[in-house]
């Protein structure tokens, strides 16, 4: 279990990409090019345990690792990609302990979890998930009445988390692209929003959102709250806060529990295998959410829904179908997007 600390997970990787680039042995040395795959990919296992487990670093396990794999597989990445991803995956945390010890991570080495690539099988084959088979249930969502009370109980700043939670329920955004959006990716006229490459997973997209955002996205960015918080003159992003250019991921996850907890949303779902208790509401289930009320809703197929999710292959996409054309952001707006109770 990990220790109660704030990790920076930019500070973390770039102490890690020191480490594996100034080995005293040659051996152990990394090239440039391989140091930038293995901070890459390790970013994106951080982020997916974080988005999709809603862990940090230091809760990571060996079923993690299998699904995270299985999911790449799934999004259609190569057997070349995947051992890519496990090596950098293995490198990072056989690295965390030792990083410890020499001061470069705020926490003891005995923290450090076991290298999930210790107990990993080698097969691509694998059972349900930990989290499955003990919640029942493959994906959290919320419906729509439900979405509703979530924004209608979030802590203070108000109307700045009102706007955060219903944008990322409404275009369906992972938490890394939310946190990631600038002003100038936004159209208000045309109410969509472009996501960079940089920060999607499947390439640059684009999503819509509804007419209902456009008040508090005016009194957000007009009408004089954003100019206020104290990064917010030398930042380009929607959300700057007191602290940084753009809000954090971590922040984001404590505005959606606390409005979930006030709102009473919360249950625990399943305890891990290292003794933690998982809830319900993470920021992912807003993603969730938007996938499952679409396609109950009829307002996008499920091919429509691929294209705005940016999911790589259809298999996921489908999974959504299991509880529950024309360009797929023409087809959002023209439908109404998710309904919202």
């Amino acid at each position: 279990m990990s220790q109660a600390v704030e990790i920076d997970v930019d500070e973390v990787l770039g102490a890690f990409e020191t480490t594996i680039r100034n080995k005293p042995n040659q051996a152990d040395r990394v090239s440039e090019r391989t140091a930038t795959s293995y901070l890459r990919n390790a970013r994106y296992f951080i982020e997916w345990l974080a988005e999709e487990r809603d862990k940090d670093i230091l809760e990571a396990n060996t079923s993690d690792l299998r699904v995270y794999l299985r999911e790449c597989r799934a999004d259609g990445d190569k057997d070349k990609t995947l051992v890519t991803r496990r090596s950098a995956i293995s490198r990072f945390y056989g690295e965390l302990p030792k990083m410890a010890e020499d001061g470069q991570l705020p926490v003891d080495a005995s923290a450090c979890p076991v290298n999930p690539e210790e107990g990993y099988d080698a097969t691509w084959t694998v059972k349900s998930s930990h989290k499955e088979q003990e919640s029942g249930e493959a994906v959290q969502y919320l419906k729509p009445a439900e979405v509703k009370q979530l924004w209608q109980h979030v802590p203070a700043p108000n109307l700045r988390n009102k706007l955060l939670i219903r944008l990322g329920y409404q275009t369906g955004m992972r938490v890394s692209e939310i946190i990631s959006i600038k002003l100038q990716h936004i159209d208000r006229e045309e109410r969509e929003i472009k996501v960079p490459a940089v920060t999607s997973k499947s390439g640059s997209r684009t999503v819509a959102y509804k007419p209902s955002l456009d008040s508090l996205l005016r009194r957000w960015v007009d009408g004089g709250l954003r100019d206020a918080v104290p990064y917010a003159p030398e930042s380009e992003y929607l959300f700057p806060t007191a602290e940084s250019e753009h809000i954090s991921r971590e922040s984001v996850r404590r505005v959606v529990r606390k409005a979930a907890d006030s709102a009473d949303l919360n249950h625990d779902i399943y305890t891990d295998k290292s003794g933690n208790t998982r809830t319900k509401v993470s920021p992912h289930i807003l993603r969730h959410s938007m996938a499952v009320n679409s396609l109950k809703a009829g307002t996008l197929n499920v091919r429509e829904l691929q294209e705005f999710l940016g999911h790589h292959s259809l298999d996921v996409t489908e999974a959504y179908l299991k509880i529950a054309s024309d360009d797929a952001t023409t087809a959002y707006k023209q439908r109404g997007g998710p309904p919202e109770g």
